[in-house]
């Protein structure tokens, strides 16, 4: 894992309150997983932990804030357009809110990383948490390799065929392994060897895996700005996208209606306020009201 002075570990979750279904079959559960590595490889935030469940999803990421914001975003993205096209809902996730809550502390890592993979059995599942397909506590301290042993790697298939297969024009590592389902495994872009070797040892996780977590990590996401990105992130995110769209990346050289442009875009893919639209844009806040 790289190590740098901006990044850090995050719990990044959507709402588990504000749909009825995000995955409702294996085969959207299936490409669900895929998508969290096409995400990994376009933005460079690195996934430790995920579980996938049927109206929300968890990942445990490390990186900067912005890298972890752009994951979740995109991962809503490709979620929202495989939605739209296997059932014909437009639109689905677009102002599904999203926490992303920065953890300081040692404890706060494990506590969230097994919190994560307990999410299968406190929302239902029959078994224990290693046997759910669709998260990775399944992969934690194993030894037997065996359920890799028939999958195809990335480069033995063709360009139409991966197309075909994983339903991606991304370019992926060669040697990361699909499975006879289309799954890419999750072994391949889970930091295993970085998360196993916070917790240490297999006791010790196990030790974490059996505490009730569950109230003190929903408080915490209950009292997390859901979708809310600091003034410090959304400055870069705006002169970025200034940058893009207009060849500045200059704020205040812009003309009023390239602001709010600007401002459209924020408040749609970031939920921000128009007080804070307002001082990120240089722009009064209740004009703001009336365009955005």
């Amino acid at each position: 894992m790289k190590t740098d002075d901006e990044c850090g570990f995050f719990h990044v979750c959507t709402d588990g309150t504000s749909l009825s279904w995000m995955f409702k079959d294996n085969n959207d559960f299936t490409y669900g997983i895929n998508r969290i590595g096409v995400c990994e490889i376009l933005t460079g935030a690195i996934v430790l932990v995920f579980s996938l469940m049927d109206n929300h999803a968890h990942f445990l990421l490390y990186g900067t804030y912005a890298r972890c914001l752009k994951f979740i975003n995109r991962y809503k993205t490709l979620t929202g357009k495989w939605i739209s096209h296997k059932y014909n809902v437009p639109k689905y996730l677009k102002h599904l809110p999203t926490s992303i809550i920065p953890l300081k502390s040692e404890e706060d890592i494990l506590e969230t990383a097994t919190y994560i993979d307990r999410n299968a059995i406190m929302a239902g599942f029959k078994g224990l948490p290693s046997e759910y397909p669709w998260g990775s506590c399944q992969l934690m301290f194993k030894t037997n390799k065996t359920r890799l042993a028939n999958c195809k790697k990335i480069k033995d298939f063709s360009e139409n065929e991966l197309r075909d297969l994983l339903r991606t024009r991304v370019s992926l590592p060669g040697d990361w392994l699909v499975n006879n389902n289309g799954m890419i495994m999750p072994e391949c872009f889970v930091d295993l060897e970085a998360i196993e070797k916070l917790f240490k040892t297999p006791a010790r996780y196990l030790y974490f895996l059996t505490k009730k977590l569950e109230g003190k990590v929903d408080l915490s996401i209950s009292r997390s700005q859901k979708s809310f990105v600091p003034d410090k992130e959304l400055r870069k995110i705006a002169a970025d996208l200034a940058q893009k769209t207009f060849g500045t990346s200059d704020i205040q050289s812009l003309k009023v209606n390239d602001r709010i442009r600007l401002a459209k875009r924020l408040k749609s893919e970031y939920l921000s306020t128009h007080k804070q639209l307002g001082r990120i844009l240089h722009l009064d806040a209740s004009l703001l009201k009336g365009f955005v």
